[in-house]
């Protein structure tokens, strides 16, 4: 994979069948219904019950809006992905205005990622990366790579202007 900044967002290409297929996850896993995502992403947050409930009746559905408004840009985003010339890897553009977004996204789509796959700290080092399941390895890997998109959305490099989108698109 790699990243260029464009007038219009930020460009990673050559994004890998693989890679696709964990950036088209994304909207599904912060939509998942399953419990332990659920548990994850809007865990318990008050000390007294009748605190949380009111927690529960007022925050989540609006927490659960934004999860799904964030699923429904990622997923408009990827369907305007493209192929790379001569290639079977992909070119997708977030613009700069779908970032927040896309943050927001990728690190839900890490903890619905981590709680699935019942990972721990350990597995997520060198050490405990080599004795987890395949399953727990496949899952550390797309944690990964989503980890390594956001730290780009951050601003964690310094990027320059390549000029713009259609300048990397070939028709």
């Amino acid at each position: 994979m790699w990243v260029a900044k464009v007038d219009e967002g930020w460009l990673f290409g050559d994004l890998t069948p693989a890679s696709v297929e964990t950036l088209t996850g994304v909207p599904m896993l912060i939509e998942s219904s399953d419990a332990r995502v659920r548990g994850r992403l809007l865990p318990e947050t008050c000390d007294g019950e009748e605190d949380e409930q009111h927690w529960r009746q007022h925050a989540v559905p609006e927490l659960e809006r934004l999860f799904l408004s964030r699923a429904q840009l990622v997923r408009r985003d990827l369907a305007q992905m493209k192929k790379m010339p001569e290639s079977v890897n992909g070119l997708l553009l977030i613009p700069f205005e779908h970032v927040n977004a896309w943050l927001a996204a990728l690190n839900a789509a890490r903890l619905a990622l981590y709680a699935l796959n019942d990972m721990t700290a350990e597995h997520m080092t060198p050490e405990g990366f080599v004795t987890a399941t395949p399953k727990q390895q496949e899952a550390a890997l797309r944690i990964d790579l989503l980890a390594e998109m956001q730290g780009v959305l951050l601003g964690d490099d310094d990027f320059e202007s390549a000029g713009s989108f259609e300048d990397f698109v070939m028709e």
